[in-house]
Protein backbone atom coordinates (compact mmCIF):
# COMPACT_ATOMS: atom_id res chain seq x y z
CA UNK A 1 0.00 0.00 0.00
CA UNK A 2 2.80 2.41 0.93
CA UNK A 3 4.62 1.60 -2.31
CA UNK A 4 1.47 2.36 -4.38
CA UNK A 5 1.03 5.68 -2.58
CA UNK A 6 4.68 6.56 -3.20
CA UNK A 7 4.32 5.76 -6.91
CA UNK A 8 1.13 7.84 -7.14
CA UNK A 9 2.81 10.74 -5.33
CA UNK A 10 5.78 10.51 -7.68
CA UNK A 11 3.49 10.67 -10.71
CA UNK A 12 1.73 13.76 -9.30
CA UNK A 13 5.09 15.46 -8.76
CA UNK A 14 6.19 14.55 -12.32
CA UNK A 15 2.97 15.90 -13.84
CA UNK A 16 3.19 19.08 -11.75
CA UNK A 17 6.84 19.62 -12.68
CA UNK A 18 5.98 19.03 -16.30
CA UNK A 19 3.17 21.56 -16.19
CA UNK A 20 5.49 24.15 -14.64
CA UNK A 21 8.32 23.53 -17.09
CA UNK A 22 6.09 23.17 -20.14
CA UNK A 23 7.59 19.75 -20.89
CA UNK A 24 5.28 16.84 -21.71
CA UNK A 25 4.28 14.76 -18.71
CA UNK A 26 6.08 11.45 -18.32
CA UNK A 27 3.69 8.52 -18.68
CA UNK A 28 0.88 10.86 -19.76
CA UNK A 29 -0.11 8.44 -22.52
CA UNK A 30 1.47 5.33 -23.98
CA UNK A 31 3.53 5.79 -27.14
CA UNK A 32 1.53 3.09 -28.92
CA UNK A 33 -2.07 2.41 -29.91
CA UNK A 34 -3.27 -0.75 -28.19
CA UNK A 35 -6.03 -1.07 -30.82
CA UNK A 36 -3.70 -0.77 -33.82
CA UNK A 37 -4.73 -3.00 -36.71
CA UNK A 38 -4.17 -2.92 -40.46
CA UNK A 39 -7.53 -3.90 -41.94
CA UNK A 40 -7.48 -2.33 -45.42
CA UNK A 41 -7.54 -4.58 -48.47
CA UNK A 42 -4.04 -3.43 -49.41
CA UNK A 43 -1.73 -2.23 -46.64
CA UNK A 44 0.23 0.96 -47.25
CA UNK A 45 3.94 1.31 -46.55
CA UNK A 46 2.95 3.79 -43.85
CA UNK A 47 0.69 1.17 -42.21
CA UNK A 48 3.40 -1.49 -42.33
CA UNK A 49 6.00 0.95 -41.00
CA UNK A 50 3.73 1.89 -38.08
CA UNK A 51 3.25 -1.79 -37.29
CA UNK A 52 6.98 -2.50 -37.25
CA UNK A 53 7.59 0.53 -35.03
CA UNK A 54 4.87 -0.70 -32.67
CA UNK A 55 6.58 -4.09 -32.50
CA UNK A 56 10.24 -3.10 -32.09
CA UNK A 57 10.10 0.55 -31.06
CA UNK A 58 7.58 0.63 -28.21
CA UNK A 59 7.10 -1.02 -24.84
CA UNK A 60 3.61 -2.20 -25.86
CA UNK A 61 2.33 -5.14 -23.80
CA UNK A 62 2.69 -8.66 -25.15
CA UNK A 63 -1.00 -8.97 -26.06
CA UNK A 64 -0.78 -5.83 -28.25
CA UNK A 65 2.29 -7.17 -30.05
CA UNK A 66 0.81 -10.68 -30.36
CA UNK A 67 -2.16 -9.24 -32.27
CA UNK A 68 0.30 -8.05 -34.96
CA UNK A 69 2.01 -11.39 -35.48
CA UNK A 70 1.03 -14.49 -37.44
CA UNK A 71 2.54 -16.57 -34.62
CA UNK A 72 0.59 -14.68 -31.95
CA UNK A 73 1.74 -15.12 -28.35
CA UNK A 74 4.39 -17.69 -29.32
CA UNK A 75 6.12 -15.12 -31.55
CA UNK A 76 6.15 -12.14 -29.17
CA UNK A 77 9.59 -13.06 -27.87
CA UNK A 78 11.29 -11.84 -31.08
CA UNK A 79 10.04 -8.22 -31.21
CA UNK A 80 10.19 -8.03 -27.42
CA UNK A 81 13.90 -8.91 -27.44
CA UNK A 82 14.64 -6.49 -30.30
CA UNK A 83 12.89 -3.73 -28.32
CA UNK A 84 14.76 -4.52 -25.11
CA UNK A 85 18.11 -4.50 -26.88
CA UNK A 86 17.14 -1.18 -28.46
CA UNK A 87 18.58 -2.01 -31.88
CA UNK A 88 16.07 -0.17 -34.02
CA UNK A 89 14.51 2.49 -31.85
CA UNK A 90 15.52 6.06 -31.11
CA UNK A 91 17.77 7.56 -30.12
CA UNK A 92 20.37 5.18 -31.59
CA UNK A 93 18.36 3.25 -34.12
CA UNK A 94 15.49 3.42 -36.55
CA UNK A 95 13.45 1.38 -38.96
CA UNK A 96 11.58 2.13 -42.16
CA UNK A 97 9.44 -0.11 -44.36
CA UNK A 98 9.95 0.53 -48.08
CA UNK A 99 9.34 -1.08 -51.44
CA UNK A 100 9.55 -2.85 -53.66
CA UNK A 101 6.22 -4.36 -52.72
CA UNK A 102 4.19 -7.26 -54.03
CA UNK A 103 0.56 -7.90 -53.26
CA UNK A 104 -1.83 -10.83 -53.38
CA UNK A 105 -5.22 -10.95 -51.64
CA UNK A 106 -3.85 -12.55 -48.44
CA UNK A 107 -0.12 -11.92 -48.80
CA UNK A 108 1.93 -8.73 -49.05
CA UNK A 109 5.69 -8.18 -49.16
CA UNK A 110 7.92 -5.17 -48.57
CA UNK A 111 11.39 -4.46 -47.20
CA UNK A 112 12.16 -3.59 -43.59
CA UNK A 113 15.22 -1.33 -43.39
CA UNK A 114 16.61 -1.26 -39.88
CA UNK A 115 19.63 0.66 -38.74
CA UNK A 116 21.47 1.47 -35.59
CA UNK A 117 24.26 3.87 -34.84
CA UNK A 118 27.64 2.56 -35.87
CA UNK A 119 26.30 -0.37 -37.91
CA UNK A 120 25.23 -0.80 -41.53
CA UNK A 121 21.54 -0.79 -42.39
CA UNK A 122 19.97 -4.23 -42.40
CA UNK A 123 17.39 -5.05 -45.04
CA UNK A 124 14.90 -7.82 -44.39
CA UNK A 125 12.56 -8.97 -47.13
CA UNK A 126 9.37 -9.27 -45.13
CA UNK A 127 5.98 -10.82 -45.67
CA UNK A 128 2.63 -10.01 -44.11
CA UNK A 129 -0.35 -12.35 -44.07
CA UNK A 130 -3.98 -11.33 -43.96
CA UNK A 131 -5.57 -13.37 -41.17
CA UNK A 132 -9.12 -12.77 -40.02
CA UNK A 133 -9.16 -9.43 -41.85
CA UNK A 134 -5.93 -8.12 -40.26
CA UNK A 135 -2.45 -7.87 -41.75
CA UNK A 136 0.10 -9.58 -39.52
CA UNK A 137 3.85 -10.04 -39.80
CA UNK A 138 4.45 -13.53 -41.15
CA UNK A 139 6.33 -15.97 -38.94
CA UNK A 140 8.87 -16.64 -41.68
CA UNK A 141 9.72 -12.92 -41.68
CA UNK A 142 10.38 -13.02 -37.95
CA UNK A 143 12.61 -16.04 -38.53
CA UNK A 144 14.52 -14.10 -41.23
CA UNK A 145 14.99 -11.21 -38.81
CA UNK A 146 16.13 -13.49 -35.99
CA UNK A 147 18.67 -15.12 -38.30
CA UNK A 148 19.87 -11.80 -39.73
CA UNK A 149 20.39 -10.31 -36.27
CA UNK A 150 21.88 -13.50 -34.85
CA UNK A 151 19.43 -13.58 -31.94
CA UNK A 152 19.45 -16.66 -29.71
CA UNK A 153 15.76 -17.41 -30.29
CA UNK A 154 14.49 -20.68 -31.75
CA UNK A 155 12.22 -20.08 -34.67
CA UNK A 156 9.42 -22.43 -33.62
CA UNK A 157 6.35 -20.21 -33.68
CA UNK A 158 5.36 -20.75 -37.30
Amino acid sequence: MFKQMAVAAGMVVAVAASAISGAPAAHAAPDFDENFAITSDVPTLSDLDAQIRLLVGTPAPDWVKAAQLEGGNRAVIAPKMVYRIGFFRPPRGSSLVTGPETHEPDRHTAVINASRQGAPTIQINAEWRRIDGRWKVASKSLCNGIKTLGLPIPCNFG
